[in-house]
């Protein structure tokens, strides 16, 4: 399966009060993977997939801070028939700071309700 890797941009106003980064900062940081992903594909020629997050889970590890070099690694772990699900891993300064799950559920942008994954998003998914 596919695995890519993000470079992320730490801004003071991902931090709080602690000094530490924001739990809300990395589901920020987990779509904006999302969204490279999504660049990528298009790249490659796929037509555009409509999606929407159906689900997110998330297990803080560390703490991260202002200055560290944090990066979002994320996966492909299953592709259903409309869904797939993303394993995301979130490290700081080399080390894991958080890790967890999402999954996206393909819409068609008229309907709004689930469409099938085509063949050619499929196999660029799993990686074949």
């Amino acid at each position: 399966m596919p695995q890519w890797e993000i470079p992320i941009q730490v801004r003071f106003g991902d931090t709080d009060m602690m000094g530490h980064l924001n739990n809300a900062a990395y589901v920020q940081y987990l779509e904006l993977a999302r969204l490279h992903v999504a660049a990528e594909m298009e790249r490659s020629g796929l037509p555009r997939v409509y999606t929407v997050l159906a689900h997110l889970e998330m297990d803080y590890r560390r703490e991260v801070h202002f200055g560290q070099e944090v990066r979002v690694r994320i996966w492909t772990e299953r592709v259903g028939s409309s869904s797939w699900q993303l394993g995301c891993a979130v490290d700081a300064d080399g080390q894991l700071a958080a890790e967890g799950k999402t999954v996206q559920v393909c819409i068609d942008p008229e309907t709004r309700r689930p469409s099938p994954i085509s063949g050619r998003v499929r196999s660029y998914l799993e990686g074949s």
